[in-house]
């Protein structure tokens, strides 16, 4: 059989053994983390606008539980078994991808693209999944409840402990920046933006991703399967979403914040519905009861993964009898980090006053990117290719892990 045969026979299995629900599911969170990029989650007298209201921190949130889904998938699935040559390989081939993203993130960070740029805070999930590969959908599922427990008391203390010590907005660890290469010569500051101080604090994080990785070892082919997901996570989803809303309605929550910060109580409400980063961290308790979207609260970590299980689940019933018009959507979500990191460069010729792209409105833009990425994903389907960040991560991670066991 000569290489070019082999070569596409490979395609031809990755593309019959891909999941179309997962990809399209992923394509969505693509679209909504453009849409939130591009359209601003508050207007000009501060509620939330239609983009706060559906993706702001739902469509990270899905990237990230897919992240998950798609390494438990690249790991075995719902089987979950692999010969320790098979798991070393696996883990190389890991590993080296999330080396690379990283660095794919640190050059992002570069651009003026005016994002929160999540690639570096992905790859270091990547690597802190390493060790678990090994563990079912029960054990996964118990990391990502202990962590969604655990991990927003960590993060409330050790924020109001900086305040105490320094004023919020000249704290020189609270960076709201994305990772770049300047931050390498700085390793604690680093670390401490990504553990706690930063967009993606990986206090918080790591729920998603494990959780992802959870469902990713459920049998996701199963219709079950599906209608659970859809469900279960909705009625999840739905749940935590009503406790955020009497907290922030039925309490003086807002009359208290809006007293410390100088904002109106509208302002307020708005910031606290889109989650738009302009209030700091809340000091009281009822904090941990809030859905405010990026605020990494366990309301807010079960909101959000309640929704990307009922997205996924969609997905995954509507991708059987309507695959074909699924593709594009599909397509996109089958090549993240190209899209990704393609829409970027773009808004890096859009925001900036003076900009090439500078006079085209947010509307404009967003119709724009969102046509060219169903586009290049009915592309790539057409073609059975991987995107060209994807198919250089694979490459590098199968030369440094040699032959597949």
């Amino acid at each position: 059989m000569s290489s070019r045969t082999r070569t596409s026979s490979a395609r031809r299995r990755s593309a019959a053994g891909r999941l179309w629900g997962v990809d399209a599911a992923r394509g969505l969170a693509l679209l909504g983390m453009m849409t939130v990029h591009v359209i601003p989650t508050t207007g000009f007298s501060g509620e939330a606008t239609w983009a706060g209201l559906l993706f702001s921190g739902r469509s990270a949130a899905l990237f990230a539980v897919l992240a998950g889904v798609g390494l438990a998938l690249l790991t075995g699935g719902s089987a979950g078994e692999r010969s320790s040559d098979r798991l070393n390989w696996d883990r190389k081939v890991v590993a080296v991808r999330a080396v690379l993203i990283i660095l794919i993130g640190l050059v992002l960070s570069l651009l003026t693209s005016g994002v929160a740029i999540i690639l570096v805070h992905y790859g270091v999930m990547f690597v802190l999944a390493l060790p678990f590969l090994r563990l079912g959908a029960r054990s996964l599922a118990a990391i990502a409840a202990a962590w969604v427990a655990i991990g927003p008391l960590l993060y409330w203390y050790w924020q109001n402990a900086l305040r105490e010590t320094l004023a919020p907005l000249d704290h020189p660890a609270r960076l709201w920046s994305s990772p770049s290469p300047l931050d390498l010569t700085d390793p604690a500051l680093l670390g401490m933006d990504l553990l706690v101080t930063g967009y993606y604090p990986l206090l918080i994080w790591p729920a998603y991703f494990f959780a992802g990785m959870a469902i990713g070892r459920l049998n996701l082919k199963s219709v079950t399967t599906a209608v659970w997901l859809t469900v279960a996570g909705a009625a999840t989803a739905w749940v935590m979403l009503l406790i955020g809303r009497l907290i922030m309605w039925q309490s003086d929550i807002v009359v208290n914040m809006a007293a410390v910060s100088g904002y109106s109580q509208d302002r307020v409400r708005g910031a606290l519905t889109a989650g738009d980063h302009v209030l700091p961290l809340v000091t009281d308790p009822r904090w941990f009861l809030l859905s405010t979207p990026h605020q990494g609260t366990p309301v807010e970590l079960l909101h959000s993964i309640g929704v990307a299980s009922a997205v996924l689940g969609l997905c995954l019933l509507l991708a059987r009898p309507f695959k074909l018009l699924l593709s594009p959507l599909a397509g996109a979500g089958s090549m993240p980090l190209s899209l990704y990191a393609g829409h970027l460069v773009i808004l890096h010729l859009w925001r900036p006053d003076g900009a090439v792209l500078n006079d085209l409105s947010a509307e404009t833009l967003l119709l724009i990117l969102v046509v060219a990425a169903l586009a290049l994903g009915l592309l790539k389907t057409a073609l059975g290719r991987r995107g060209p960040l994807e198919a250089a991560t694979y490459a590098a991670g199968t030369a440094v892990a040699g032959p597949r066991p």
